[in-house]
Order: C-alpha cells, then sequence, then structure tokens
C-alpha cells in the first residue's frame, strides 16, 4: 500500500484573511478577532504565489490530498524534495513557484521552486514554526522567506508592519503577492482559523483564464 494515501492526508486548510487585508478574495472569510495575534510571539512570512503542495511519503499532492500529483508543474519538487520525506508522521506543506500563476520571480535554482511553510503531525496538528523550520533545513528543503519572527504589542503595530510590507518587492524578486502571520508556536488543527491569517495586496490576479491552461514553468538555474 502507498503510505501516502492514507486517510491521515488532510488538505491544507483555507486560511482567513486579516481583516486589513487590501483584498479580501470571494470568500470574504474574515478572521474575527486581530487582537489575537498581539502579546503573543508571532511569524510573519512572505505568501508565495504557486501552488500549495503536500510532501508526504515520498509523494507529491496538489490541492487534492487523495492522490500523488503527476502533474508537470510539480516535476521540481518531486525530483528534489519529495522522496525526503519518509517518516510516516510528517506532513510537509509548500509552495511551489515552478509553474508560473500570476507573479514572475527572478531565476531560481531548480532545487528552490518549493519552499516549505507549514507541518503536520500524524494527529493532523501543526508544529511550530521553529520545528518545521528545522525540519526542512535538515532535509536541505527551502522554507518561505521569513518577515517577521517577535510579539507586536497592539494592532496598531502588527498593521503598520503588515501594510508595510506589502510596499516591499518580494525576496525572490518581482511583486510581493501578500503575507501570512500565523502564532509561533504549534496547535491543533481545530485551532487552525484562529491561530493564522493572510493579507494579500489588490490587483494580485491578473490572468484572465486559469494558469493551468497554457502553463509556463519559472525560470530556473541549474542546481549547483
Amino acid at each position: 500500500m502507498n503510505i501516502g494515501a492514507t486517510t491521515l492526508n488532510r488538505k491544507y486548510p483555507k486560511t482567513s484573511y486579516w481583516p486589513f487585508s487590501p483584498y479580501l478574495g470571494r470568500s470574504r472569510r474574515i478572521h474575527a478577532d486581530p487582537s489575537h495575534f498581539v502579546g503573543v510571539p508571532v511569524v510573519i512570512t512572505e505568501k508565495l504565489d504557486g501552488s500549495n503542495t503536500l510532501l508526504h511519503g515520498g509523494e507529491v499532492y496538489g490541492r487534492s490530498v487523495s492522490t500523488p500529483s503527476g502533474q508537470k508543474w510539480m516535476a521540481m519538487v518531486k525530483k528534489h524534495h519529495a522522496w525526503k520525506i519518509t517518516e510516516p508522521d510528517v506532513h510537509l506543506y509548500g509552495e511551489d513557484i515552478y509553474g508560473v500563476h500570476s507573479i514572475t520571480y527572478s531565476a531560481v535554482p531548480e532545487n528552490r521552486t518549493f519552499h516549505a511553510f507549514s507541518m503536520r503531525d500524524g494527529t493532523g496538528a501543526f508544529s511550530s514554526f521553529a520545528e518545521m523550520s528545522d525540519y526542512a533545513v535538515r532535509k536541505s528543503i527551502p522554507v518561505v522567506p521569513v518577515l517577521f519572527e517577535g510579539i507586536f504589542d497592539s494592532i496598531a503595530e502588527a498593521r503598520s508592519f503588515i501594510n508595510q510590507a506589502h510596499e516591499e518587492p518580494s525576496v525572490l524578486g518581482g511583486e510581493r503577492e501578500g503575507i501570512i502571520m500565523r502564532l509561533a508556536c504549534n496547535f491543533p488543527e481545530s485551532e487552525f482559523p484562529l491561530n493564522i491569517c493572510k493579507s494579500v495586496r489588490l490587483g494580485h490576479v491578473k490572468n484572465a483564464e486559469h494558469w493551468t491552461r497554457n502553463w509556463q514553468p519559472c525560470q530556473v538555474l541549474a542546481s549547483v
């Protein structure tokens, strides 16, 4: 039996929007309490414009986690990283930018199209950001760019930082889609809606048709 095709393969949950996000999407799923991110350790990372990807049991999964993905835009993460995730209780999520969506980033080595952003154990609980990062580094897997680690003393301070982050270019070159803010600690699956949110810039989606229709690979450099 394929170890990746277990009942513990869960989709990465939908993330609510920071209440002050310039763009709120069609769902308009808004985080109800911005004060939840004040006075506690939080991590803000860059929201990369790519494919939500799960690595588990040596396989690659897209948004659907029922069967491994064979899509061509998963080629680089399958080649360089999926085979590293062999522990049955590790589910590593990341953003893969090999298939260009709306933002064209600067050229990256082909083993750096995937950037890990979250990890779950066999119970579905989310690891702390530090635990996830340490695991990814041990496996030589890139992690999403970290923009802030620390404590905000007020909602106004958090808003100011996020607003400034929207004005800056992507760490990978090109425009920045937005940010993800989460509590730094680990937490159970049931607390995901409380402990993480996103803020996205206006005018992010520019393509009239879905990016998969005529997909193009990002600019890649030969891996060293």
